[in-house]
Formats: C-alpha cells, structure tokens, sequence
C-alpha cells in the first residue's frame, strides 16, 4: 500500500552551494498526491510555490539535482531527500521548504531517515504504483554509462573510478529489497569531494557551504575527516545513494535492474528521460502485481500506521 509519514516534524541545516541556512518540514499527505515541495519564502499566489517532483520537472545540474515549476521557482540538492523517502518507501509527503536549497546536513541521508524512523509511517488505503521496465534502455556520455534493464526488483551495479589511492576502482552491488537493507547499507554513506576540487569551487563562490562537516574531503594521500571514513568503499555507496534518489524523480519507485559505470545527477536524469521517451519501454503496476494478475487487496479496511523499527 502506498505510505506516508504519521506527523509533521522539521529539520534544517546550512546549504552546500549556498551556504544559507535552510528548514524544510515534512507533512503527511493524502494518496496519490506523491513528493511535493512548497517554497514557504515566496511572496507568491499559492499555487506558484508548489513544485512537484516529476521527471519533466528536473533542471539540468552537475553538482547537485534540482527541479522547477512552471513560475520558474525551484529547488535543489533535493537528492539526499528523495533518496531517504525512496529507500524508506514514502510515497506521499508534502515539505515546506524556506528556501531555494535543501540543507546537506552530514552528506548523507541518515538524519532525513532517523527524522522519519523516530515521526513514524502511515499506511494509506491505496496500492502503491511501481514503473517496470520492459525494455533494455542505455544512456552514454563519453565513458559514463547508465543500462536500465527489466527486474522483478530494483537493484544496482555501480562502478566507479577515480584517480586517487583511496578510491581507485570501486564496485558495489545493491538489492533494494527493504527499508532494513537501505538504512543499513547505503543511508550513512556520505558525499565527497578533493581538496584541490573543493578550494577552486570555492573560489569561484561555489559550495559555500561545503565543509568536513557535510563532505568526506580528501589531499592526494588521505581523508581529512577525523573521523575517517564510515565505510572502506562509502564512496561508491554515496554515488548510490544518489542514484536512488534521482530515480526517485520519476514520482513512483522502479522495478529495474540498473548497472552505472562513473554516473552522477546529468547522467541518471537523461538516462529518466529517455527511459520515459517511449510507452513501449515501461508500464505502471500494483508493487505487487505479477506480470498477468493484479494483487488481490481489500480496500474496505481503514488506514492504519506502521511501526518502524528499522
């Protein structure tokens, strides 16, 4: 059945690119109405400070994922946000944002998921909506690729490479078969950045508010997190992490199973737009649903919550 959250709760932290502060407060919503951003700081009409999440929405970013409205207001650095309603399996939520950027909080989405764990999840009286892909859809740019093909689940081959001692190669491969497997596998795996990178961004008065508080930062030798790292290959973890929210923005979840080679938010979003570009390559179902028979659900029964214990 399709989930939100049981109340309201808010949370807020400094902007990466910005570097301004920023709250967003997360309300429950009823079904069918999906992820919703409303910009509280707009001395607009109402209707002009909604921005709904739907592929058609994104606007075209490197450093981060942003969508806009038909007004021409956005929001961006959304990314770590979906990703922990995607993994947590929130299909409904409105939040209030009071301004254009999302707050990166530790770089990761576990405080948007422990937010979530300790507010709680309502079930709603509604089957919950899955894309499956029916057909092998790829995207490439130069040595980036993205091959989205059919599953009876979301899964993801991810490789990256990077020139740097601590990253080199990485792989990782993620079934995501539960809330359990996201929290514990990929919700803590935070963004990164290298310090000859990061000090250019800078200067250019980009990621104004990028520190080590909210970024693994590496020289050429280490990591200058004390803290070292949470994971050996959090790395390749985060770039899933991001993945899962940006596949998010389709407005309901996948059933794919999706290999990445060296892939970031441009990539994943024309990779969305292309898999969309043609009927024949997708169908909606019931989450459930086999690929003959609907699941069989009784809608008398009352909205009821769920404990989330992850």
């Amino acid at each position: 059945m399709q989930k939100t959250i049981k109340n309201s709760f808010s949370i807020s932290g400094v902007g990466l690119h910005t570097g301004e502060h920023s709250e967003v407060t997360f309300h429950p919503s009823p079904a069918n109405t999906g992820i919703v951003f409303k910009r509280t700081d707009l001395n607009t009409p109402e209707v002009e400070k909604i921005i709904k999440v739907d592929f058609k929405n994104i606007l075209k970013s490197e450093l981060c994922t942003q969508i806009q409205n038909d007004y021409g207001h956005k929001v961006s650095t959304i990314e770590h946000i979906m990703s922990a309603l995607h993994g947590l399996c929130i299909d409904n939520v409105l939040i209030d944002i009071s301004n254009s950027e999302a707050p990166i909080l530790d770089g990761s989405s576990i405080e948007y998921v422990n937010k979530i764990k300790n507010i709680g999840i309502r079930e709603l009286n509604e089957n919950r909506k899955i894309y499956k892909v029916l057909k092998t859809v790829s995207y490439s740019d130069g040595e980036s690729t993205i091959k989205i093909s059919p599953s009876d689940n979301l899964s993801i081959d991810y490789t990256i490479n990077y020139d740097h001692c601590l990253i080199n190669n990485q792989n990782f491969f993620y079934n995501h078969l539960s809330p359990e497997d996201y929290e514990n596998i990929i919700s803590s795996a935070r963004t990164f950045g290298f310090k000859k990178e990061v000090d250019e961004l800078k200067s250019k008065g980009l990621i104004a508010g990028g520190s080590l508080d909210n970024a693994i930062v590496l020289d050429e030798q280490s990591v200058l997190n004390n803290e070292g790292l949470r994971f050996k290959d959090e790395f390749v973890r985060h770039k899933i992490l991001d993945f899962i929210g940006d596949i998010y923005l389709l407005g309901n979840s996948i059933k794919a199973h999706v290999e990445v080679v060296r892939g970031g938010h441009w990539l994943t979003h024309e990779a969305i737009k292309k898999l969309m570009s043609d009927s024949d390559n997708w169908k909606i179902i019931d989450e459930f649903e086999d690929d003959s028979n609907s699941s069989s659900i009784d809608r008398s029964q009352q909205d009821k919550e769920i404990p989330i214990s992850l």
